[in-house]
């Protein structure tokens, strides 16, 4: 999803020019997110079917690569691996939009409060363990809802989703969605805070510039564009 995300940005801000950057910066973060955690569903999707039947039907099968065996076997490749699948875009779409936005704004208001955390090394990776954290957190909230109606509808394993938002607001009211958002927000923030941190760190010890990472599109451009020999 991150090299995703750099790819995209750079993309679109090729698109508007990078004069207009600042200008349309909220759109471009947000698109850029949204199609970088789009084509990162395709993978994730069978893997949080497995997830949440391996956690609401603990006897299903032993192993997780079990539970996807079972799965496919019973409901069907797509059936039972990817359905659902407009919903969890909905939901992984707006948690990568709004983590990718908190991340940046936060970030730059740190650095613009206090100059001197961009002096160092350490204290740059500490802006990006805290900035992930509130990215983690917010972009919990938003998408709390689509998490509760998937999780809700995995688990009765016919239930659709219209059938699911009607029943839980009217067992529940509104909060009935943000049911375990608490514990869903520590376990966010954590894992964003970190996956930021390693990201960063990873950047640095590569010694990647956003500068390299144009040149070698560039690159790959042109030899895209190159007629064959």
């Amino acid at each position: 999803v991150y090299p995703g995300y750099e790819l995209f940005k750079r993309f679109f801000v090729e698109l508007v020019g990078e004069a207009n950057d600042a200008s349309y910066h909220v759109y471009l973060v947000l698109l850029s997110g949204a199609c970088s955690t789009a084509i990162a569903c395709i993978g994730v999707c069978p893997a949080e079917a497995t997830r949440i039947r391996q956690v609401s039907d603990k006897g299903y099968a032993d192993t997780t690569l079990g539970v996807a065996q079972r799965i496919v076997r019973e409901d069907g490749f797509f059936k039972g691996l990817y359905e659902g699948f407009g919903l969890l875009l909905a939901r992984q779409i707006s948690f990568g939009m709004m983590k990718f936005l908190v991340f940046d704004y936060f970030a730059n208001w740190v650095y613009a409060t206090f100059p001197s955390m961009d002096d160092n090394t350490t204290l740059q990776l500490t802006v990006s363990l805290l900035s992930g954290a509130v990215a983690g957190v917010v972009s919990t909230i938003v998408s709390q809802p689509a998490d509760t109606v998937l999780t809700k509808m995995k688990a009765s394993k016919s239930e659709p989703a219209g059938s699911v938002i009607s029943r839980v607001f009217r067992d529940y009211g509104p909060q009935g969605f943000f049911q375990g958002v608490g514990s869903r927000c520590v376990w966010a923030g954590s894992i964003i805070a970190g996956q930021f941190l390693l990201y960063d760190i990873g950047k640095n010890a590569l010694q990647v510039a956003p500068d390299d990472l144009t040149l070698f599109l560039d690159v790959l451009g042109s030899v895209q564009m190159s007629p064959p020999v």
